[in-house]
């Protein structure tokens, strides 16, 4: 009986444990970076990696035990050390010794204590619309003792043109870094996720460590093992082991703690900026060791995330023309500019219709550095200028206007008609409101739709139609992802039935990560469950 017992437990034991896992596997960056990271409407090149082989490896996480599932980690310390049972409160290994600090240009910007172990991978790219993201996660052993501390490890992710750069690792909705000062179990615990098995008592910060890994042979099988069987003893980079507390592993996820080794890790998160379409910018994503070489900080960016996408709702939005399938954009990868690689034809027909001129070709007078005048957005502003009318487009302007006439002229019978088909009559954007958790119009708002779409049919071909949808932040990203897509499909629905023909609309599915409300308030997020209506005037 106790035989069968305990081939029982041993069976529902590797049950538990096999449920999810993170596996690692080494990988040549500037690969990963062509292959996996960059996705739909990017293309990137001049890749340079900085580091030691063993702090950047490949990932795959299942069992849900990481919202970014799959991707790339770069880490102040051996990345084979992130997966296992979380055994240890002060995870720490290094690449170089504590009377050896390094050199960061852009983190020097960002903090002033000394940096160690530094890791970085940076590249040029080329957008093919306004607006780039990628989705990541940051976790840190520094939780949750060193939270307002001087130990915070950095990390930045480094967007610049000829001119300026600006970094991108923001909190949604504001210009504030990510790091373990900002998001913790004290501030911006929405955005947090506890890890820590063990009680928070003022423990005496360990000692600098010596050198324990130079990625070679021996130090990846020695990982190999530990990580394998949890090894409790002195093995290189790992220090004194002190007990779980039994009262908070009752808090936490036993999936998590029993596969991540970082004592604290952020949700998945969003860098977005805008960029000028079709021209060169450079990414640079890097994270060091801040003070001291010890407790080990990784960031594990998310695969096929790293995309352009068109964005109206960018402030002094002016529409471009897709020239992805007419230019090859690895030329300005090498230096060329977008008027030098548009084809004769496309530049003839160009010619014809002058107001069709891709406004993206001029110069950007601003820059990825400007800050947003609105506090709830954490995106740069960067527009395109219009360029100024020719002699042929003001002689077309002023045909085509409706201007008063003066009071010895007489409107033309064309005029007349005109004036008559073509109202001058201004739309201004909308925005329907949702009850909690739910994509139907109601009644208030649907009467509030009508209005505006009635006035829109009476100018439609004067004006275009594009929506987003957003939510506030309860749920996952994913899920209120998709809670965003379905009230963009619910105001589509709604305005055919209006106009009594299918119209196809441009939506955005934003999730929570654009707010224009304080989520910690119910007015606040009755706000943020909306869908907005921009009319964009034709040209």
């Amino acid at each position: 009986m106790n035989k069968y017992l305990f081939l029982l437990l041993t069976v529902l034991f590797s049950a538990a444990n096999s449920f999810g896992q993170i596996r690692l596997s080494s990988i040549k960056v500037d690969e990963w970076v062509k292959k996996n990271f960059s996705g739909q409407g990017i293309v990137v090149g001049n890749i340079k990696f900085k580091g030691y082989p063993l702090s950047t490896l490949s990932y795959t996480s299942t069992g849900n035990i990481l919202k970014v599932q799959k991707g790339l980690i770069l880490s102040t310390g051996n990345s084979y050390n992130v997966a296992g049972y979380n055994n240890s409160h002060n995870q720490s290994s290094t690449f170089g010794d504590i009377s050896s600090p390094q050199t960061d240009p852009d983190l020097s910007t960002i903090v002033s204590g000394m940096l160690f172990d530094i890791c970085s991978v940076e590249f040029d790219f080329v957008p093919m619309d306004n607006s780039i993201q990628f989705n990541y996660q940051f976790g840190s052993d520094e939780y949750p003792e060193y939270v307002d501390s001087p130990y915070n490890d950095v990390f930045a992710f480094i967007v610049s043109d000829d001119s300026s750069s600006k970094n991108i690792a923001l909190i949604s909705g504001s210009e504030v870094p990510v790091s373990i000062n900002t998001i913790n179990f004290k501030l911006n615990q929405d955005q947090f996720i506890d890890n820590n098995l063990y009680k928070q008592v003022v423990i005496k910060r360990q000692e600098p460590l010596k050198a324990t890994y130079k990625g070679t042979l021996p130090g990846r099988i020695l990982r190999g093992i530990g990580s394998v069987f949890a090894m409790k003893g002195p093995v290189a980079g790992d220090q004194t082991v002190i007990k779980a507390d039994p009262e908070l592993l009752k808090t936490l996820d036993a999936n998590l703690y029993r596969n991540l080794r970082y004592d604290g890790i952020t949700k998945k998160l969003v860098a977005q900026t805008y960029v000028t379409p079709y021209k060169k910018y450079h990414l640079k994503i890097v994270i060091a060791d801040v003070s001291d070489n010890i407790y080990d900080s990784g960031v594990f960016l998310e695969d096929r995330s790293l995309t352009s996408k068109k964005d109206i709702q960018q402030p002094g939005f002016v529409d471009y023309p897709d020239l992805s399938k007419v230019i090859d954009a690895n030329l300005i990868l090498k230096g060329k500019t977008l008027e030098e690689i548009l084809p004769a034809n496309y530049k003839m027909e160009l010619a014809k219709s002058p107001e069709q001129m891709p406004a993206v070709s001029q110069q950007n007078p601003n820059s990825v550095s400007q800050q947003n005048t609105n506090p709830a957005s954490q995106k740069t502003p960067v527009t395109s200028p219009q360029s100024k009318p020719t002699p042929a487009q003001s002689a077309k302007t002023k045909k085509g206007s409706v201007a008063a006439p003066k009071p010895v002229d007489v409107p033309s019978p064309a005029q007349r008609k005109v004036a008559l088909t073509e109202p001058e009559i201004e739309l201004p954007n909308i925005v329907i409101l949702f009850d909690f958790d739910k994509s139907e119009i109601t009644e208030i708002e649907m009467s509030k739709l009508r209005n505006a779409i009635n006035k829109y049919e009476q100018v439609k071909n004067q004006y275009s139609i594009n929506i987003s949808g957003h939510t506030d932040n309860y749920g996952s990203l994913d899920y209120n992802y998709a809670l965003s897509e379905r009230r963009n499909k619910a105001v589509i629905n709604a305005v055919s039935e209006i106009l009594g023909e299918k119209i196809r609309i441009p939506a955005n599915s934003k999730s929570y990560t654009k707010p224009v409300a304080d989520n910690t308030t119910d007015d606040g997020r009755q706000l943020n469950r909306r869908v907005e209506l921009v009319f964009v005037k034709k040209n």
